[in-house]
């Protein structure tokens, strides 16, 4: 690096040529208690003087942090597990290069996620993390999103859902391959008619599910049944609705794409005094811990929510400090299912 350049350096710089780790240069540049040595602590700030790296993103004024020192993330549910854990995802990454996070929330509509927007960009801050609302592509939000983002004139990156014609970095669960492993599982425990409670059509993740349950069957030998699929609306009700229809045509097992139509799905069993995981399947795409839901012990694809919303940060902090030039990027995290009793096996493949 030669002197003089104008060049944006990092804490991420600090720590390759102290030969530390980015959250050691943290914590000893804003001065935080911490068991690092003092001949450490020297280098640190020794390397930190000869890259004349600036403490400015570290500083606070005396009634809180400095706006060029906030990331705002905008987010959809206020009571979603996959949502807490890419938040915390976030944190946790922006803490180690000193950046706060301001929590704004768009109760799941497209309207206020697109003023949460223009006050992130009015306030000053650094750079923005959406997590969609689900109408967002709905009687052209899209467009109106895309139009407020490019005008806030501050980094953003979109996590968990995409926004249609909307072009930027973007962290998501490999909705698709979660499928694959929902329809894997069903396909191998003898299920052959299985139906599929899908978000709405406009939203990314419903789309990617789909095409990965078509795949599923295409991939084991079987031809689509388009009747098998239901489309809902995120909701108990929703969810209930498409278990009756599903299970009138025959359906034995359902792969339910979230934690409030699963809910709608177990209420709609007991009250046809069906045992779900005896007379109905279900696979969740759902974080609940331990896959517990309405009392039963579901079978989840789960997202890997604290590592998208870590890579969030991170592929935001890079933008920020204008260390990643290229171009937009789509970040892939791979599901995992996580084995419940919900899931009765009628008969092994061979």
């Amino acid at each position: 690096m030669k002197r003089g350049a104008v060049v944006s350096v990092t804490i991420r710089d600090v720590a390759e040529r102290a030969g530390v780790s980015a959250a050691s240069v943290s914590l000893v540049l804003n001065n935080k208690e911490c068991r690092i040595s003092e001949e450490t602590k020297r280098r640190i700030i020794e390397e930190a003087n000869e890259l004349g790296y600036s403490l400015k993103k570290t500083k606070k004024t005396g009634s809180g942090p400095r706006l060029e020192n906030v990331i705002g993330v905008i987010f959809s549910e206020n009571s979603d597990e996959l949502t807490e854990e890419c938040l915390s995802g976030i944190e946790n990454y922006a803490s180690i290069y000193g950046y706060y996070v301001f929590r704004m929330y768009s109760a799941n509509q497209s309207r206020k996620c697109a003023q949460q927007i223009e006050i992130a960009a009015a306030m000053g801050a650094a750079g923005l993390i959406v997590m969609p609302p689900s109408d967002m592509n709905f009687d052209g939000n899209h467009l109106m999103l895309g139009e407020t983002l490019k005008k806030s004139g501050i980094p953003y990156v979109l996590l968990d859902k995409a926004i249609q014609d909307v072009f930027c970095d973007f962290v998501t669960a490999d909705n698709k391959l979660g499928m694959n492993m929902a329809i894997d599982y069903l396909m191998e425990a003898g299920h052959k008619k299985i139906g599929i409670i899908a978000g709405r059509k406009e939203v990314y993740n419903t789309r990617k599910r789909v095409e990965g349950y078509r795949e599923g069957y295409i991939l084991h030998g079987y031809e689509v049944d388009e009747s098998m699929i239901y489309y809902g609306d995120y909701t108990e009700r929703s969810g209930a609705m498409g278990a009756e229809r599903l299970t009138a045509a025959g359906a034995t097992a359902l792969v339910v794409c979230n934690t409030r139509m699963a809910a709608g799905v177990c209420g709609f069993a007991k009250e046809h005094s069906l045992s779900v995981g005896e007379d109905l399947s279900v696979i969740c795409f759902a974080n609940i811990p331990d896959g517990e839901a309405e009392g039963i012990k579901l079978t989840c694809i789960r997202q890997p929510g604290e590592q998208m919303g870590r890579k969030a940060a991170e592929v935001l902090e890079g933008r920020i400090c204008r260390k990643d030039l290229g171009s937009m990027k789509t970040n892939y995290f791979m599901p995992s299912l996580l084995e419940g009793k919900s899931v009765k096996v009628l008969s092994r493949e061979a």
